[in-house]
């Protein structure tokens, strides 16, 4: 009957712009009638490494069961590929994590790796089958081969995030910008990590037609996980409540190296943008490979993604990429609240 209603009423709608002379532009939006939203098709490139002892990052795992929740996310797949530790590693672990929601494929165990791969196969069988977002959370191993071996598939890609890139100026540091910090501060200076494991995959991709869009330490580090979000986590159980328990290394070495109570959840804030990219303020801006000749006074600083400031003076403009280095106000409480849904022991 409802169906029969709807019909009728539109017929009614077309007749009348015919009878007034109107091009029939667009059909009214009748009061019920939902317009199905498919959800983002997304490709998750990761090397997870959650619950290995020591100093080991356990975002990647954060960001896949962040992304596995997203009503709005559809993740074709995971490809595993070497970083925050070995492949074996990180490959299992990505495994578990997913528990069989989503396919896992073996990708590259070290940089400079051109030949197929598991992983390789199956992201351009994905790209084939329609287009992807790519979410890359390590070094871009696995996204050069494939591109190298099947070039033509980059038509197929609608955009890539990936989680590496800094200003000119920028130091990696915990204390940066903070009252009466030094240069050599408290904490550790990090390096754009997933761009020195691999700087060669890193300069060919870049140099592709591809849409990129760079989430760097920058905006990971206007969101802390607090070490009173992780007990809230455990606390609540379930899988989020199984990685809070797996990052205590992680906490304590935030805690004691860096002072800082929490840590930057990097790969959660990536993975927040590919769901929603206005969760970030992005700027356009070229990129190229270089040091930064201004963070670190007469030294010369290591190897990165470049953006901004003088990029392009030296070395040429690789290309063009979107950087966001700017979170919205209350992401960081917004992604605690999600991570406590996932959490919950049902």
């Amino acid at each position: 009957m409802m169906m029969r209603k709807t019909l009728l009423i539109k017929s009614l709608y077309l007749l009348l712009l015919c009878l007034l002379g109107a091009p029939a532009l667009a059909e009214p939006t009748i009061a019920g009638e939902e317009q199905q939203v498919l959800p983002k098709r997304v490709w998750v490139d990761a090397d997870a490494a959650c619950g290995l002892p020591g100093r080991v990052d356990p975002d990647d795992c954060f960001a896949l069961i962040y992304l596995l929740s997203r009503p709005d996310i559809e993740i074709v797949g995971v490809s595993t590929v070497f970083g925050n530790a070995p492949l074996e590693e990180t490959d299992r672990i990505a495994r578990e994590i997913v528990d069989g929601a989503v396919p896992v494929y073996r990708g590259a165990a070290g940089p400079g790796a051109l030949s197929s791969t598991p992983a390789g196969e199956a992201l351009a069988q994905a790209l084939e089958d329609g287009p992807l977002t790519l979410l890359a959370l390590g070094p871009l191993t696995n996204l050069r081969a494939v591109f190298a071996l099947r070039p033509t598939l980059i038509s197929k890609v609608e955009g890539l995030v990936a989680v590496m890139g800094k200003r000119e100026g920028h130091l990696f540091h915990p204390s940066e910008g903070s009252a009466g910090a030094a240069f050599f501060g408290h904490g550790p200076i990090f390096t754009d990590f997933n761009f020195v494991l691999d700087r060669d995959a890193a300069r060919a991709v870049m140099a592709l037609s591809l849409s990129v869009t760079l989430i760097p330490y920058e905006a990971a580090r206007q969101v802390t996980l607090t070490s009173e979000d992780v007990r809230a986590l455990a606390q609540r159980g379930g899988i989020a409540g199984e990685l809070a328990l797996l990052s205590g290394d992680w906490l304590t070495f935030w805690q004691e190296m860096a002072g800082i109570d929490g840590f930057y959840p990097f790969d959660l804030v990536a993975a927040a943008y590919v769901s929603n990219p206005e969760a970030l303020i992005c700027r356009r801006t070229g990129v190229r490979i270089g040091t930064d000749r201004r963070a670190y006074g007469p030294l010369p600083g290591p190897q990165a993604i470049m953006v901004g400031g003088l990029a392009g003076t030296r070395g040429g403009v690789l290309g063009e990429v979107l950087y966001c280095d700017q979170v919205v106000e209350g992401l960081s409480d917004e992604l605690v609240r999600a991570l406590l849904t996932v959490g919950r022991a049902d």
